[in-house]
C-alpha cells in the first residue's frame, strides 16, 4: 500500500515537473530571466485569480442546473450543455492553476530558482495540458455566444439566459483583469526618459527565434540580409524575427547580441517577447 502511495505521488509530482532534457526555448523564460520578481508576480496573480473565479463560477452554475435542468431543455438553445461543459472545463483547470499559484510562492518564499520553477512549470505536462483544455475552451465559449446572440426567451427558464450572460461577462472580466495585471507588471519602460542606451540580447533570447532555410521562388520574403547586405543563396540558413524579417543566421546572432532590436523596422525583440509571454500565460487562465 505505501509503495503504491508513493508510486502515485511520483508520478502526480511528476505531472508538474519538466523534463530535465526538455531545452525547448519559451518566451515566458526569457521575461522571467529579465524580470524574474514582477514575471512571478504576474503569474501569481492570474494563476489564482483564474483557479478561483473558475470555482466561484462553477458552484453557482451547477446548483441553477440542478435545480432547473429538465425546464432548460425547453429552450431553444441547448444553453444549459453549454454551461455545463464550460463548468467542467474550468474545474479543470482549477487545480493546476492553484498548484502554479503554490509552486511560486512557495520558491519565493525560500528565496529559490524564480526562473527554474518557471522552467519546470511551463515544460510539464500539467502546463501542456491546460493550454489543450484552454483551446477547447475559447471554442466552447464562442460556440456559447453565438447560441445566446440567437436565442430568444424562455420562458418555462427565464434565468438560463441570465446566466448564460453572467457566465460570458465573467470570462471578459478575467480578461480584462489579466490585461490590467499585465501592464502593471511590466508598465512602459523608459517613460519620459532620454533613448536607453542599446542593450544585447541573451542567448537564450536569440535561440528561441526560428531558423528556416531560404528558396528564392517564396513570396513576401527579403532576397537579402540588411546586416551585411549582400544576397541570400538558395537553401542558406536564415533566422526570422517575431516581426518576420529574416537575416543570415551569423549576421543577426552577432547584431542582437549588441543591440536587441530588428534592424530594420527596429522593433525591440523582448517587446514581442511580452506579447508572446502574456498569450502564453492567457492560454492557462
Amino acid at each position: 500500500m505505501a509503495t503504491a502511495a508513493a508510486r502515485l505521488r511520483h508520478r502526480m509530482l511528476g505531472f508538474f515537473e519538466g523534463g530535465e532534457a526538455d531545452h525547448v526555448a519559451d518566451p515566458l523564460l526569457d521575461v522571467v530571466h529579465q524580470y524574474p520578481e514582477e514575471a512571478a508576480w504576474f503569474i501569481k496573480v492570474v494563476m489564482f485569480f483564474g483557479s478561483i473565479s473558475g470555482v466561484i463560477i462553477s458552484i453557482p452554475c451547477g446548483v441553477f442546473l440542478t435545480m432547473y435542468w429538465a425546464d432548460c431543455g425547453l429552450c431553444n438553445r441547448p444553453l444549459r450543455y453549454w454551461i455545463l461543459v464550460h463548468c467542467a472545463l474550468q474545474m479543470l483547470q482549477a487545480p493546476v492553476r492553484l498548484v502554479f499559484f503554490l509552486r511560486l510562492c512557495h520558491v519565493q518564499r525560500i528565496n529559490g530558482n524564480i526562473q527554474e520553477c518557471v522552467r519546470q512549470l511551463t515544460h510539464s505536462a500539467a502546463w501542456k495540458t491546460s493550454k489543450v483544455v484552454s483551446i477547447i475552451t475559447y471554442g466552447w465559449f464562442i460556440l456559447g455566444v453565438v447560441w445566446l446572440l440567437n436565442s430568444t426567451y424562455c420562458k418555462p427558464c427565464p434565468g438560463l439566459y441570465r446566466l448564460s450572460l453572467a457566465v460570458i461577462f465573467a470570462a471578459v472580466a478575467r480578461l480584462l483583469m489579466t490585461l490590467i495585471v499585465f501592464y502593471h507588471s511590466f508598465p512602459p519602460r523608459f517613460q519620459g526618459q532620454s533613448a536607453p542606451k542599446p542593450r544585447g540580447a541573451n542567448q537564450e533570447l536569440i535561440d528561441s527565434m526560428p531558423l528556416i532555410v531560404f528558396v528564392p521562388e517564396t513570396k513576401g520574403q527579403e532576397s537579402g540580409c540588411a546586416v551585411c547586405l549582400s544576397d541570400f543563396e538558395r537553401d542558406c540558413v536564415l533566422r526570422r524575427l517575431p516581426c518576420s524579417h529574416s537575416f543570415h543566421r551569423g549576421c543577426i546572432d552577432k547584431w542582437l547580441k549588441r543591440n536587441k532590436v530588428c534592424p530594420l523596422c527596429l522593433q525591440d525583440l523582448l517587446d514581442v517577447v511580452f506579447c508572446f509571454s502574456f498569450v502564453l500565460v492567457w492560454e492557462v487562465v
